[in-house]
């Protein structure tokens, strides 16, 4: 995805993930993970028959409803942003404030591999979030989510009870195997609802 480009909009961002699913049969599990949620969203959305999966998710487009808990952990280091207006991280301080949980080698990796980051060009596409069958899985120990807020937003804004796992917010790399054990429950619990 483009997520650094300024210039790109939503419906271009999501274009790679449309192609990418293009043409498959059978039911489409459309994943996203923090900032992508409204990303995925959009690509589930055009794809019926889609189970959408929020990890660990920023749910950006969509305003919290009334008496929603803070966001975010408290002091959460954020990127400072260049000229662009991109989020750029330091890698030394995204492994101190995300990657601290995992292999110094691995968040070292991942911290290198980071990209500018901004906010995709144009209103977001859908008035609200979509209604399509919507799972929440929020970490217990998320660096940058409090997880009241991902349960409040889980239960008020999608109507689902939300999933805890163990771990930070990287559970892809933290416990890869736990994560698609799961993953592989939540589309057979589903599928097997929607033959019931």
């Amino acid at each position: 995805m483009p997520y650094g480009d300024p210039g790109t909009g939503f419906e271009e961002r999501i274009q790679p993930a449309l192609n990418a699913v293009k043409g498959a049969s059978g039911q489409i599990v459309v994943v996203g993970h923090s900032v992508s949620s409204g990303y995925a969203a959009l690509v589930a959305d055009a794809n019926p028959g889609s189970l959408l999966i929020h990890l660990c998710p920023r749910l950006g487009p969509w305003a919290p409803p009334p008496g929603a808990p803070d966001t975010f952990r408290p002091d959460f280091p954020f990127p400072p942003r260049n000229e662009a207006g991109q989020m750029v991280w330091d890698p030394d301080a995204a492994v101190e404030a995300m990657y601290s949980r995992l292999a110094p080698e691995t968040g070292r990796a991942l911290a290198a591999r980071l990209r500018p980051a901004i906010s995709a060009a144009g209103d977001y596409p859908l008035p609200a979030h979509p209604d399509i069958p919507t799972v929440l899985i929020y970490a217990s120990d998320d660096e940058i989510f409090e997880p009241d807020w991902e349960r409040f937003m889980a239960r008020e804004l999608l109507g689902t009870e939300p999933i805890e796992i163990p771990g930070g917010h990287f559970p892809m790399v933290e416990d890869p195997e736990a994560l698609a054990e799961l993953l592989d429950r939540v589309e057979r619990e589903h599928t097997a609802s929607r033959s019931a």
